[in-house]
Parts: structure tokens; sequence; C-alpha cells
């Protein structure tokens, strides 16, 4: 999944969009198309750097895979990994630290996959 994810963000996807696209190809779901016309205005930590909208896009995954019970400790799951191995959830500190969202998107794309294998 992970690098699926990191192809359709350099074919010019944001963030949450590659997440999204990634998992559809992988589990085989269908990511209807509205969720990716909703994912457009949330890129770049919503337009002012704040939360990491790749996160965003796992967690909607986890909201269409799973039961809400499920989905809120996989929530819980993803972020704490997440932050532990970054000290942040917030776009623009992870790309001030990273230079570049690749790598965060590669990582998240990971942890969404380990996480629903746990769960499946």
């Amino acid at each position: 999944m992970h690098e699926l994810a990191v192809k359709f963000f350099r074919d010019g996807l944001n963030c949450s969009q590659s997440i999204l696209k990634a998992a559809e190809i992988t589990y085989n779901i269908k990511v209807p198309k509205e969720w990716l016309n909703m994912c457009k205005g949330v890129g770049s930590g919503f337009g002012t750097g704040n939360f990491c909208c790749a996160l965003v896009g796992a967690i909607m995954i986890f909201g269409y895979m799973f039961d809400e019970f499920d989905t809120k400790y996989m929530r819980i799951k993803l972020l704490d990994t997440f932050y532990q191995k970054y000290g942040s959830t917030q776009c623009a500190i992870l790309t001030r630290k990273l230079n570049e969202c690749e790598q965060v998107i590669a990582d998240i794309a990971r942890m969404t996959e380990e996480i629903i294998e746990e769960f499946s």
C-alpha cells in the first residue's frame, strides 16, 4: 500500500486522496468518488499546516472497513504510533522537519496496513 500511496501523491493527488486510492486498490474496496472530491479541501494540513491529512485518509479507511468501536481504537493506535515516531501530527512541523511529504505518506500507509492486519 505504501508504494501505491507515494505513486498517487507523485501523480498529483493530495495526501489524504493518496491514502484513500492506495487502500482502494490494496483492499479491493470501492472508495466513493465523493470522498476523493471532499478531500480536495483538506490538503496541506487543512490549508493551514495543521493536522496531517494523510492521517485523515487513513482514519476514513478504518471507518469504511470496520465498526465504530474498532475504528476508534484503530484511530488511537495510529495516532499514537505516528506521534511516537514523528513527535507531531501537524503538517507544517512534519514538512519543516522532513522537507517533503512522501516519507510521511509511506509511513502512514504502512502503519495503516499493520493496524488493519491486526483487526482482520
